[in-house]
């Protein structure tokens, strides 16, 4: 029995929305990988994906790559950041795989959160592995056709927790790409920080920067081919896997990190990021085990 089964029967599934920048790294895929996984054993359920860097193929590839996982979820659309194809590589690979989504079918990302909070019974937490802006916009919503709510009190209401890639935490003035490569990306973050009506966990650079994964994979993976076609044969820094396997297991200690609690903040227009340790509802972890841990982990989960 494998940890997804395992969740599976020592409670009820956790819910996520997910959110990822799924273009010019690879490890967004490992990570899909394993909500895909996690979502077919019961140990959660996936609501949507949501893309905070669109281009032509986005919608299609992810539709592809998770029907070939056997999972099948609503697909949002950030628009509002269009990105060109001169990083793409796995896109166009998997966009040849059986798909029935394009672009066109998208709802707007942050209205399809909406749409889920707003629908779902209890509360489900956000994932987010790119850029922040669709949390951001999704806090600043207005009420509209989908609820009578604010995104804040929608956000208060039906989130328990959201999870992000980002920052650099092992030093002060930290900076880290998700947080600090666009303008849209600083200004989210730094919304997030000052203004999220609930916790925040943080997985920094540092963590994943060390650690390898999807390099045990079998050559007609689909998941191996999409890391070909990267260039990442050999497999990729993890940052994006580990993220969403804490998201899955729910419970920082439990899956092999400290919790560092307090504040954090990003600069507006930088990105440079900080923490005060002490009171907060924000928090950052820190690995207790040896690369290896996650590694093997992670491997074996995403067979």
């Amino acid at each position: 029995m494998n940890l997804f089964n395992k969740l599976a029967e020592e409670r009820e599934p956790v819910k996520i929305l997910h959110g990822t920048d799924w273009w010019t790294d690879c490890d967004d895929i490992a990570a899909l990988r394993l909500l895909c996984r996690a979502h077919k054993a019961g140990a959660i359920e996936l609501k949507c994906v949501c893309a905070d860097a669109v281009m032509d193929k986005t919608a299609s590839s992810l539709n592809a790559f998770m029907k070939n996982d056997g999972v099948d979820v609503p697909i949002g659309l950030d628009r509002t950041f269009n990105q060109d194809d001169r990083n793409c590589t796995y896109q166009h690979t998997l966009d040849k795989y059986p798909h029935d989504v394009e672009n066109d079918d998208c709802e707007e990302a942050y209205r399809l959160y909406r749409k889920v909070l707003a629908e779902i019974d209890g509360k489900a937490d956000i994932t987010e592995i790119g850029f922040p802006q669709i949390i951001h916009q999704l806090l600043e919503s207005k009420p509209d056709d989908i609820s009578p709510l604010s995104g804040m009190e929608l956000v208060k209401q039906k989130v328990g927790k959201i999870w992000i890639m980002g920052g650099k935490w092992d030093q002060p003035n930290g900076r880290e790409y998700n947080l600090s490569k666009y303008p849209a990306a600083c200004q989210a973050a730094h919304y997030i920080f000052e203004n999220s009506p609930v916790p925040v966990t943080l997985l920094g650079w540092e963590i994943g920067s060390t650690v390898v994964t999807a390099n045990k994979l079998d050559n007609d993976d689909l998941l191996k081919i999409a890391f070909d076609a990267h260039g990442s044969p050999n497999g990729r820094f993890s940052w994006d896997p580990m993220l969403v396997l804490l998201a899955i297991i729910n419970d920082e200690e439990k899956a092999g990190y400290e919790k560092v609690c307090g504040k954090a903040t990003a600069d507006p227009e930088t990105g440079t990021n900080n923490f005060t340790v002490g009171e907060g509802n924000h928090a950052y972890v820190v690995k207790k085990h040896p690369d290896s841990f996650y590694e093997d982990q992670i491997n074996d989960l995403l067979k």
